[in-house]
């Protein structure tokens, strides 16, 4: 029981940050249907030019897809906002979009030595797919580049290349003997690095200064999907700093108020409202979810219907597997 109270208590000192909450309903009901219109445009044809020739899977692409793009969208959204940056629905989609595709590349479809050909692909090298999956990767990340136009040495692509070795490693967080100091190096550099690219494609040449604060802010969302996610990765046998104890929602909290100190130093006074409380409804999740039975069973597909932008926002996105869906 004391472990729930202190849980709740640092839930409660966040509360503070539920005064944006108003911002998070002109997303749902305004900026995420401008992600959605931008999504159709610009990614669901190239889903189509991929793997259209497997309904399954150009179906299983469509909604993780655009369900990532809803509510990565709401992130890059919060930190327009907070950075006085325009929000650029289309290179949302094609972002979120990228990360959902990549991550369930190097987590379902790993072989022929797909990590160093990825790692070409961010080197600048030729990168000839072997698959649909890897198709539309190539096609998502040729239309990023497309859309950004940077210089090689624009820090977007340093910083792709270094993510890449944190995902890599990430496989490790399947063995249960690893280290809760080697799950905590894998977190924040996978969430943070992560983030920091999404955000990049917003800000050309962004300052290392930057980099620094949002590599906070990223390693603090990869914790509460963490604990977002926490029965599911038990069940799975996925170590992370949720299942492996190394920290409670109540020190999460902590960590966000901290975070909140370091937007306040460099982007000044209110900027945050929106991301903040993102954040806190999220913390709030979290404190549900880490209280979720672990051994409840799989859960079955239910029939397809039409997802609304609540649904897309808030349910799991779901992702890419090269067997028929569970």
């Amino acid at each position: 029981m004391g472990g729930v109270l202190r849980d709740a208590l640092g839930v409660a000192r966040c509360t503070a940050m539920a005064a944006g909450i108003p911002a998070v309903f002109r997303y749902v009901c305004r900026d995420a249907n401008e992600v959605t219109r931008s999504f159709d445009a610009v990614v669901a044809p190239l889903i189509e030019q991929a793997i259209g020739d497997d309904s399954r899977l150009a179906e299983d692409a469509y909604n993780a897809l655009l369900a990532t793009s809803v509510k990565v969208g709401l992130a890059m959204w919060g930190y327009a906002a907070m950075a006085g940056v325009p929000f650029d629905a289309a290179l949302a989609a094609l972002g979120s979009s990228f990360t959902r595709i990549y991550d369930d590349l190097v987590d379902n479809f790993a072989g022929h030595r797909l990590d160093d050909r990825l790692a070409g692909l961010f080197r600048g090298e030729v990168f000839v797919p072997l698959s649909g999956p890897e198709t539309l990767l190539l096609l998502i990340y040729r239309a990023i580049e497309t859309a950004v136009a940077r210089p090689a040495d624009d820090p977007l692509f340093p910083i792709m290349r270094e993510l890449h070795e944190y995902e890599w490693a990430s496989r490790a967080q399947r063995d249960p003997r690893i280290s809760a100091l080697e799950v905590q190096r894998i977190t924040r550099g996978k969430g943070g690095l992560g983030l920091t690219a999404l955000f990049a494609l917003l800000r050309p040449g962004m300052s290392a200064e930057e980099r620094v604060v949002l590599l906070e802010l990223g390693d603090v969302l990869q914790l509460l999907d963490d604990f977002h996610d926490v029965a599911i990765d038990h069940r799975d046998g996925v170590v992370t700093a949720a299942t492996h104890g190394g920290t409670d929602v109540a020190g999460l909290a902590a960590k966000i108020r901290r975070l909140r100190t370091g937007f306040r130093r460099y982007y000044g006074p209110g900027r945050d409202r929106r991301l903040a409380a993102m954040l806190f409804v999220m913390l709030a999740g979290a404190l549900v979810a880490s209280r979720r039975r672990v051994d409840r069973p799989r859960a079955v597909a239910a029939p397809r219907r039409r997802r609304t932008v609540f649904m897309r926002l808030f349910a799991q996105a779901g992702n890419l597997t090269p067997g028929p869906r569970a």
